[in-house]
C-alpha cells in the first residue's frame, strides 16, 4: 500500500488553495499557466507541501502561495488584490487535479509536470465534484510510461517550444531535436551543453539524463 506524504484530511484544503492559487497567477496576474505552474513546481512552497507540511497544507491561502512562489522564483513582490475566483474556471481545475494527484502518487509536482502539461491537467479534471478520480489518475500514470524523452517533458513543462530553448541556451535547434527523438544519446552530451540547457530549464543537468 502507497504511503501518502500527509493525512488526506488536508487533501480538500490543499487542492482548492493551489486551484486558486493558479486562478490567481493567470486570470488576475496575467502569468502563463504552464510556466507559472513549473515556476511552483520548483519553487520552496512546493517542497513543503510535498513534504507535508501542515502550515503550508492548512496555513496558505492560494493568494498566499501565489504570492510566495512570485517572491522565491522571481523575487517579486505582488501587493494589488485579485478579484474574485471562479472554481469552475480551468486554471482552478488544473491546480486542483496537480494536488491531488500528487498527493495520491507521491510524485514531485515538478515531475508530474514534466509528464502532463497545463492543458491536459485541465482537460482530465472532473467536471462534478465528487467523480472517482482513479481513471483520471490512471490516465495520468500513463504519461510515465511514455516514450518521451526527459529533455522533452521538461521542456514542455516550461512552456517552452525547441526554438525558444535552443536561443535561450546557445544549444544548437539541431542539437535538442536530435536529443529529443532519441536520435543522439543525452547522456553522451558534453557537460557545458547540459549545463546551459539545465539552466535555462530550471532544473539539475541529471534531471535531463533518462
Amino acid at each position: 500500500m502507497m504511503t501518502h506524504a500527509y493525512n488526506p484530511i488536508y487533501l480538500n484544503k490543499a487542492s482548492s488553495a493551489i486551484g486558486i492559487m493558479v486562478h490567481d497567477a493567470v486570470n488576475e496576474f496575467g502569468c502563463v499557466g504552464s510556466e507559472f505552474l513549473y515556476r511552483f513546481a520548483c519553487s520552496q512552497a512546493a517542497a513543503e507541501m510535498e513534504a507535508g507540511n501542515p502550515r503550508y497544507l492548512m496555513g496558505r491561502s492560494g493568494l498566499e502561495l501565489y504570492l510566495e512562489v512570485e517572491e522565491q522564483t522571481r523575487g517579486r513582490q505582488i501587493i494589488t488584490p485579485p478579484v474574485d475566483c471562479s472554481l469552475k474556471s480551468k486554471e482552478y481545475r488544473a491546480g486542483w487535479l496537480l494536488a491531488q494527484y500528487q498527493w495520491y502518487s507521491c510524485r514531485t509536482f515538478r515531475d508530474i509536470l514534466t509528464a502532463v502539461t497545463f492543458d491536459e491537467l485541465a482537460d482530465l479534471s472532473p467536471a462534478l465534484p465528487g467523480t472517482d478520480l482513479k481513471n483520471i489518475f490512471d490516465k495520468i500514470d500513463e504519461k510515465f510510461i511514455s516514450e518521451e524523452s526527459r529533455l522533452k517533458r521538461i521542456r514542455r513543462g516550461c512552456g517552452m517550444t525547441q526554438e525558444e530553448l535552443s536561443d535561450l541556451s546557445t544549444v544548437p535547434l539541431s542539437t535538442i531535436r536530435a536529443y529529443e527523438r532519441k536520435a543522439k544519446d543525452i547522456k553522451k552530451a558534453q557537460a557545458d551543453i547540459l549545463l546551459r540547457l539545465s539552466s535555462v530549464l530550471k532544473c539539475n543537468m541529471q534531471d535531463l539524463l533518462a
